[in-house]
């Protein structure tokens, strides 16, 4: 199985499970700790366009994800989908193409702000991360890597701190990052989705104060979209009160039980 130019690792066996990572990473890392799932799936642990094994296409963002997901579905029969941030943007845009070829789908803090406009956290992420994509062209990586940080409440000195361990790899993954489309207004069909029977799960992180300070701003916001969409689709909403934005990394463990409540749920009864 293969499509063309897209990077996928595959583990395990049993139903197929197609997992879709975020910005800034790649399917191995940002899914580590989802790996003892593969003792009762199929795991494919997908590279988007430009990052990790997967070189860029002409356009690097949600229309490319949207579209490998659905290829990988028609070769598949029949998926789960777990996408987190930008990742979970593209899985609930190939959900509400392909309904009929989802077996669930868990996005985890997609950064579909604009379905929670009017809530003032969604809001002020609409207005900062709009700002930086659309600047982002002129920007050179350094610049665009500050510039995004503050967008989501990170100080110059914590994305120094973090980006000062980049390899290389790193580095081509946030250029892809830089080069993405603006996703708070992608097209998802939540119509679609309201209409599909398969379990659709929207997660955020607690984003404790005490831990995450004046970022837990940006944690409301990230929750606001997924109560939204979660009303708009007929969802169910779960919250990591311990994680921020990476719950499937800060509360693996936990996580891993949701996701296999909710592929139990997914299955057939047995005959």
């Amino acid at each position: 199985m293969s499509v063309d130019g897209l990077h996928v690792e595959r583990l395990g066996a049993g139903p197929p499970v197609v997992l879709v990572h975020g910005s800034f990473g790649s399917g191995a890392k940002a899914f580590a700790g989802q790996r003892p799932l593969s003792d009762a799936h199929e795991l494919l642990l997908v590279d988007r366009r430009g990052f990790g094994g997967s070189a860029a296409g002409e356009a690097v963002g949600w229309q490319a994800d949207a579209a490998d997901v659905v290829a990988l579905l028609e070769e598949l029969g029949a998926a789960h989908l777990v996408g987190h941030s930008y990742g979970g943007v593209g899985c609930l845009l190939a959900a509400g193409m392909k309904p009929d070829a989802v077996l669930s789908v868990v996005a985890v803090e997609p950064p579909l702000f604009t379905a929670a406009a009017g809530d003032p956290a969604a809001d002020e992420l609409i207005e900062k991360t709009r700002a930086v994509a659309e600047r982002a062209p002129e920007l050179d990586i350094e610049d665009f890597m500050r510039e995004w940080g503050a967008s989501l409440g990170q100080s110059r000195f914590e994305v120094q701190a973090w980006t000062e361990g980049f390899s290389e790899s790193d580095w081509a993954n946030a250029e892809a990052s830089r080069r993405e489309q603006w996703a708070g207004d992608a097209p998802v069909d939540y119509e679609a989705l309201a209409a599909a029977s398969f379990p659709k799960v929207l997660v955020h992180g607690g984003w404790n104060p005490e831990v995450v300070g004046h970022k837990a701003k940006v944690g409301a916001g990230f929750a606001a979209v997924c109560r939204a969409i979660a009303e708009r689709i007929g969802g169910e909403v779960e919250s990591f009160a311990g994680s921020a934005h990476t719950p499937q990394h800060e509360e693996a463990a936990a996580f891993n039980e949701l996701l296999r409540r909710v592929w139990t749920a997914s299955a057939p009864p047995a005959d």
